[in-house]
């Protein structure tokens, strides 16, 4: 995609300039709130069933690279993520979808610490569990938290946007907006085998999660 192409760009630029200025190289860890959701197509979906979004959280480390007012940061980061939604004959079902996610962001420092960043993320599905209902019976609940690997998809890109505060003594403050560009459904608009279907049926799935986290840096080499 050309936007990614563009981030990697943007990265090459940013290494080639630390050649000739001092580059501040900071290693750290975040941690922090989810609030998440899928955006469902509307074809697909089990029927009289209303979908919520749902709290999780998520935790990891960083690396922050920056040169003047630019600075790259790749994070290796456990993310919750899912959805909530309730039929007719049961409420609070789930499918709670964990990645290790890779985002990859370019941040610009407008004035001191205060930033705003935009990159790709990576995420690699690390466990999918949730809720099975008879094929076209929405009160035909199968069994509550299921593995839901085999109808889900490893792969998730996502794009990655938002803004974050340098504070003192080494934290910072960031909220983030992660938007899903891939279908995480295995069987949207096709047959999904044997006698049941998960909750995101045969909808077109694609993960939507406001993140907000404190990070903490734990090594600083440079100045």
């Amino acid at each position: 995609m050309k936007f990614f192409r563009g981030i990697v760009m943007i990265g090459v630029m940013l290494a080639s300039q630390a050649t000739m200025a001092q580059l501040k190289l900071d290693l750290g860890v975040k941690a922090g709130f989810n609030y998440y959701g899928l955006d469902l197509s509307s074809a697909g979906k089990l029927g009289t069933t209303n979908y919520n979004s749902g709290a999780g959280f998520h935790v990891g480390g960083y690396a922050l690279m920056k040169v003047s007012k630019f600075a790259i940061q790749p994070e290796l980061v456990f993310s919750r993520q899912g959805q909530y939604y309730s039929t007719p004959f049961n409420s609070n079902l789930a499918t709670t979808l964990n990645y290790i996610n890779i985002p990859v962001m370019i941040k610009y420092y407008v004035v001191g610490g205060l930033n705003v960043q935009v990159g790709p993320q990576l995420g690699i599905l690390a466990s999918a569990k949730g809720d099975l209902v008879n094929k076209g019976l929405v009160q035909g609940l199968v069994g509550s938290n299921q593995n839901l690997k085999d109808y889900v998809n490893p792969i998730d890109f996502s794009v990655a946007f938002g803004a974050g505060l340098d504070l003192p003594f080494g934290a910072s403050l960031t909220v983030r907006y992660n938007l899903g560009l891939t279908d995480v459904n295995k069987y949207t608009d096709s047959t999904v085998p044997g006698t049941s279907t998960p909750s995101i049926s045969t909808s077109s799935a694609k993960n939507q999660v406001i993140q907000v986290s404190l990070g903490y840096r734990l090594k600083k080499i440079g100045k």
